[in-house]
């Protein structure tokens, strides 16, 4: 069987593509509600329960507070002053995230997956620190997942390195499930890079500073460089071991154009960090000196 949209009549709302981008992770309620406020803009959670026959206002009151956290609805005290800026919602108590738990499985997998990365029990306090993430901060529960496994990985089991973890993350623009799967083989590629780096520093890489560990990054994704032109620029250094200073050779490199080894050695890199290398030419450049040497004339001096 094959469908096609049929033709419309004029009775169509506009969907933001926001609503779009955040159905791979949205919850089935979480777009109902959306689709409902974008069609009546009432934002009441018991009237959106009732017209929506939802479990529970909670379920309506999370889809709203998802939404609000991804851009689509904004805050606001109803008893404020007009231009007063929005104040902050409250978070969810333990009884609402109970509530709310019976209504959205996210909630209790949330909570199981961060007792089993932190091989401990989560205190009231954390839970709600956790759900609030999910619910009222908008991100993705795949996304808080893999966060959590990160950092516990690290050995830092409190939701404080996890809450500033994922706002790192949601710097680095991951949203989804799938970016953050990408984003952790990205960090774990940056690890064995730095771990590169410091073995031709002749340090441990837990002596790297943040500064240095987002220069060797740069030297990669962003110069472009590979293992092979990090090593060179040590060798060009000299006995000098030091990150800064390999990092004005790349980034001059960089500046020149000079992409890989070949280039460094070659002609184009007459001056800066590679001046000392011998460069011989790959083909001759037409002008032989020594041709018809015997009929050329002898220099003399001239008398004074």
């Amino acid at each position: 069987m094959i469908y096609r949209l049929k033709e419309l009549k004029g009775d169509t709302i506009a969907v933001p593509q926001l609503v779009f981008s955040k159905l791979g992770i949205a919850e089935e309620y979480n777009v109902r509600v959306a689709l409902y406020v974008l069609a009546t803009s009432v934002t009441d959670p018991d009237k959106i329960c009732a017209d929506l026959k939802l479990r529970s206002r909670i379920s309506a009151e999370s889809a709203l507070s998802f939404w609000a956290g991804a851009g689509l609805l904004e805050r606001f005290d109803e008893n404020s002053a007009p231009g007063e800026e929005p104040s902050a919602p409250a978070p969810m108590t333990w009884a609402e995230i109970v509530a709310a738990s019976r209504t959205d499985p996210m909630i209790s997998s949330l909570i199981d997956c961060a007792q089993t990365g932190f091989a401990r029990p989560l205190t009231h306090g954390e839970m709600e620190r956790l759900v609030n993430l999910y619910v009222q901060e908008g991100f993705a529960p795949e996304t808080v997942m893999l966060c959590v496994a990160y950092v516990a990985s690290k050995g830092k089991r409190t939701m404080a390195a996890v809450t500033h973890e994922l706002k790192v993350w949601r710097a680095e623009g991951v949203e989804t499930g799938e970016q953050a799967d990408e984003h952790l083989k990205l960090l774990a590629l940056r690890s064995q890079r730095e771990l590169y780096v410091s073995s031709l520093l002749e340090i441990p890489a837990s002596e790297l500073t943040l500064g240095g560990k987002k220069a060797i990054a740069r030297w990669y994704e962003v110069y472009g460089y590979d293992d092979a032109m990090i090593q060179e620029a040590a060798v060009q250094a000299g006995p000098k071991r030091d990150l800064w200073y390999w990092n004005s050779i790349l980034k001059t490199w960089n500046a020149k154009g000079l992409r890989n080894i070949h280039d460094v050695r070659g002609p184009v890199a007459v001056t800066g960090a590679s001046r000392n290398i011998r460069v011989d030419r790959e083909t001759p450049s037409g002008n032989d000196f020594l041709k018809n040497a015997a009929r050329r004339r002898p220099l003399k001096k001239k008398p004074e």
